[in-house]
């Protein structure tokens, strides 16, 4: 089972997988299912991915309380090549449904709440 750590920097959260970084998330308040993404806030995440040499990944996490919501990936391209050298993901969580899991507090909600945080923490 792997065990992770999740700490505050100056992106939001950086995930940790013993000592080695394995994601970078930054969390809005926006909801990016119902509001298109900015450009400063999509450069900001390409900023995190492509800093990131064994994992070019970031993640922006956002409330959501559309139950259709779901990720979406960004692509980040070299503009000469056109290969790809990062990812930024778009991560809606619906509150709605993490405060039900909360509330419900039974071996299913805890194990439903578990695998959203591993969805929302691994970068792929």
């Amino acid at each position: 089972c792997n065990r992770f750590t999740i700490t505050r920097r100056e992106t939001d959260f950086a995930v940790f997988n013993q000592r080695q970084l394995i994601a970078l998330l930054d969390a809005k308040y926006r909801d990016l299912w119902e509001k298109s993404l900015p450009r400063d806030m999509l450069y900001q995440l390409v900023v995190y991915a492509i800093s990131q040499a064994t994992r070019p990944v970031s993640s922006i996490i956002y409330p959501s309380a559309s139950k259709g919501a779901i990720e979406s990936r960004i692509d980040v391209r070299d503009p000469v090549t056109q290969r790809r050298i990062g990812q930024v993901r778009l991560l809606p969580i619906n509150l709605v449904k993490i405060e039900h899991l909360l509330r419900d507090d039974t071996v299913a909600s805890r194990t439903e709440l578990q695998t959203e945080a591993k969805r929302i923490a691994s970068p792929l």
